[in-house]
């Protein structure tokens, strides 16, 4: 008896905005990473179907979803065809609606093998972490991520750039990663030494990166997202923007301070007509320490020394916010409260895998 083996599956044409992009998917494949390959600057953040950034609408033919969307999406988004498109697979030729903001940096992303170069431990909970990678084309920008994977871990771990791409060294990456309790990959990397070990880079991928304005730079971060936040002063520091800047990094105790010599050289290098500076705010500081420095929650620093002595006015100013939830929610309710614009704020939400 002859068993057929069935129909092989064929990739399907995605259509984007009738026509503006039109690129292939194949069958075990999403259409974000389809288009993201293909250069198309597809709105996204954590394409894992949990932020909403690449909600589209599908005006035609079929997909299949891989979760649910009802988590993301609301019922009237649902009734109106609105899709995830990291969670969506097309089944048919499809055509979909979705903004693409005419601004956004496009870079179609590549995979790599590299190996683990060196590791640095910068506090007690946060490594700098150098990963070497073959014929790299580093064409991502400054805030952007690389995912990472490492075959005895398992799946893939999302990491900011650390460093302006011009900062790197050739064929180097450099994320900074913090210690996640029951965290497989920090296990991993925090265990024995992974120096010289295979490592899968899928890069570059993300919506944050700096946007031009005329107001003044204000940002925060906290943990590892002092990454991305530092990276993308850089760039604005290597192009030398013509603004002020300010970034107040939160953190718990004197233990968790780093990056020092790396942000007063960007003070050092920026643009002279104009001014950054950085404060480290601590909230968890033995009162009796020797830290003289600023105390309390980051979001309330910024309010009591900055907002209420007039340093800022929030209303022309452009945020970039990086670092755990709680942090980047408690400063976007602050920074529209005082009147920023919601399209003038731009953040990157660092989730822990090991609260998954």
């Amino acid at each position: 008896m002859v068993f057929g083996l069935g129909k092989k599956k064929e990739p399907q044409e995605v259509s984007l905005n009738n026509d503006q992009y039109k690129f292939d998917v194949e069958p075990d494949q999403n259409i974000l990473d389809a288009a993201l390959k293909a250069g198309v600057a597809f709105p996204h953040d954590c394409r894992v179907g949990s932020c909403g950034s690449c909600a589209c609408k599908l005006t035609d033919g079929k997909i299949k979803a891989t979760a649910d969307f009802s988590y993301v999406l609301d019922g009237q988004q649902l009734d109106d065809g609105m899709i995830l498109a990291c969670q969506s697979r097309a089944t048919t030729p499809v055509s979909i609606d979705v903004a693409i903001d005419g601004d956004a940096k496009a870079s179609a992303t590549k995979n790599y093998m590299g190996r683990v170069k060196k590791v640095t431990s910068l506090t007690h909970d946060i490594i700098e972490l150098t990963v070497g990678v073959d014929g790299l084309e580093h064409n991502g920008a400054a805030g952007q991520y690389s995912e990472l994977l490492v075959k005895q871990v398992g799946s893939t771990r999302s990491y900011s750039f650390a460093k302006a791409p011009q900062n790197e060294n050739p064929d180097e990456l450099t994320f900074f990663i913090r210690n996640v309790p029951k965290g497989r990959f920090s296990r991993w990397l925090f265990g024995k030494d992974p120096t010289g070990q295979k490592i899968e880079v899928n890069t570059p991928y993300g919506s944050f990166y700096y946007r031009d304005g005329k107001g003044t730079m204000v940002c925060i971060a906290g943990g590892s997202g002092m990454s991305a936040v530092k990276a993308v002063l850089e760039q604005a520091a290597i192009d030398q923007v013509e603004r002020d800047a300010v970034f107040l990094f939160g953190a718990r105790t004197q233990e968790d301070i780093y990056s020092q010599a790396e942000l007063e050289e960007i003070q050092k290098k920026w643009n002279p007509n104009f001014k950054f500076e950085y404060v480290y705010v601590l909230n968890m500081e033995p009162e009796d320490s020797d830290w003289t420095g600023a105390r309390g929650m980051v979001t309330d620093f910024l309010k009591s020394d900055y907002i209420e002595k007039g340093k800022l006015n929030m209303k022309d100013c452009q945020g970039f916010l990086c670092g755990p939830p709680p942090m980047i929610d408690a400063a976007i309710k602050e920074f529209t409260a005082e009147g920023m614009p919601n399209e003038e704020i731009f953040f990157d939400k660092f989730l822990d895998s090991g609260s998954k």
